[in-house]
């Protein structure tokens, strides 16, 4: 939702862009502080590891745009802010300092998105590096990732037919069901997809009036151009990424204890889980071979405790036949040494 509608627009029933006017000051599409204006938003995050382009079209101003670029190359967690979210950090914006907390940040995320032009027909074109991989992903982008992020029904054939053969085998999926809590557990594998290989997607908003308020409406779509072929190469524009994809697959077929139960602390919530992600005929698969590996894994164990088992009896066996042998000694010979030790403390005194 973006505001509540007053009643004097309800009944006008106006168009949707034409109530951003009545309400907000010309280009900006959203409500706040007037001079946290996108333009803040979108320098802030330039400042926090995020690249932005902008494109203008033919017989256009300047700072009117046809299509952006945003490339998100790093996350900040709360816990590298400072003391505190509510610590300042400092811009510079047209010459002016201003400064921004760590709910800025996460605004920023959303709100620099919240433009378009006269036409209406502005999108983003939005990709977020394998690199932020690097520590876990915050809740607050998930989140952010449910509304401007992708699914795979975006997917073309070549895509998704990669998509169902990764998801399958990658070790940072096996590692993140282990977790005792998931967020987003039903778009989890897809978001995941995504960033590893930093598959960019095409994103755009309108606005949509349902009594009694405006909200605003994301649609994505798969950038079309890497299905394109390079009339020098012959290719599709995408298939070094494709490539990318499978070699990865490849590499992750090449581990050994590729099995379905990667570690034996998985347990049956843990693999529910992951199973759960999954169509009918996949999950009755999966569930199949983890039931073959549950019993494999039983056999191997028992096999080791049965020689076990047969180990400790044999030298349970030997042991307590050296220790009859000590039992079992002549008295008379005891009797003899104990003579001679005795005859011998006597002629010591």
């Amino acid at each position: 939702m973006i505001f509540l509608l007053e009643n004097s627009d309800i009944q006008r029933r106006e168009e949707p862009w034409k109530i951003f006017q009545r309400y907000l000051l010309n280009g900006l599409f959203f409500p706040g502080e007037s001079y946290k204006t996108r333009k803040y938003y979108e320098t802030l995050l330039i400042s926090s590891g995020v690249e932005f382009q902008h494109f203008a079209g033919y017989n256009t101003a300047e700072n009117v745009y046809n299509f952006s670029k945003m490339i998100i190359k790093q996350i900040i967690h709360i816990e590298d802010w400072g003391i505190s979210s509510m610590t300042e950090r400092q811009i510079s914006l047209n010459g002016v300092k201003m400064s921004f907390t760590y709910w800025d940040y996460i605004q920023a995320f959303d709100k620099v998105l919240c433009y378009n032009n006269e036409r209406h027909k502005h999108t983003w074109f939005i990709k977020v590096c394998a690199k932020i991989f690097a520590n876990p992903i915050p809740n607050w982008f998930l989140n952010w990732w449910s509304y401007h992020g992708p699914t795979i029904k975006i997917l073309p054939e070549p895509f998704l037919k990669l998509y169902k053969e990764w998801v399958k085998i990658s070790p940072d999926l096996n590692r993140l069901y282990q977790q005792e809590h998931i967020s987003y557990l039903q778009q989890i594998e897809q978001i995941c997809f995504f960033i590893e290989f930093s598959v960019p997607w095409i994103h755009k908003w309108v606005p949509e009036e349902q009594i009694p308020c405006l909200y605003r409406s994301y649609y994505n779509n798969f950038w079309d151009k890497l299905m394109k072929k390079d009339p020098q190469t012959k290719s599709i524009y995408g298939q070094e990424l494709l490539d990318q994809i499978t070699a990865t697959i490849k590499e992750y077929k090449s581990i050994p204890n590729k099995g379905i139960i990667t570690d034996e602390s998985v347990t049956v919530k843990h693999m529910a889980r992951r199973i759960s992600n999954h169509d009918e005929e996949e999950q009755n698969k999966m569930i199949l071979d983890y039931l073959e590996e549950v019993k494999k894994s039983l056999l191997l164990n028992l096999n080791q405790y049965a020689k076990s088992d047969s180990s400790m009896r044999s030298e349970a066996s030997e042991d307590m036949h050296e220790a009859q042998q000590i039992e079992d000694e002549d008295p008379a010979d005891t009797l003899k040494r104990a003579e001679e030790l005795l005859a011998k403390l006597k002629e010591k005194a």
